[in-house]
């Protein structure tokens, strides 16, 4: 969804057709900001849970010094990579779409 209506911003911005209505773009993008920052707020509460979790069970493996502990360690690892590399997307494009407002902004004017 966001990487759809990235695309269909950036697009609409470069469009030098002066009928459009910009106020209506505008309402609409800050909408969709809205949505990012939700969705990002949810996984960076959701990051913050994994990584608590998987640094607790490392702890647990260390200090047990339990080889089988990996098994629920190491997959936990995983989802935090995954997770942390979803942020930086998440985080990436809504500082992304706040230049775009600024953008959109001035074409208002």
């Amino acid at each position: 969804m966001f990487k759809k209506y990235d695309f269909e911003i950036i697009k609409i911005i470069s469009n030098e057709d002066s009928s459009l209505n910009w106020k209506d773009i505008w309402e609409n993008h800050l909408r969709m900001i809205s949505h990012i920052q939700h969705e990002r707020l949810i996984h960076l509460l959701v990051t913050i849970f994994v990584g608590i979790v998987m640094s607790i069970g490392s702890f647990i493996t260390i200090v047990t010094q339990k080889i089988e502990l990996l098994i629920f360690c190491i997959p936990l690892l995983i989802l935090f990579i995954a997770y942390l590399l979803h942020y930086r997307f998440l985080e990436n494009t809504t500082q992304r779409w706040y230049l775009l407002e600024e953008n959109i902004q001035s074409k208002m004017r």
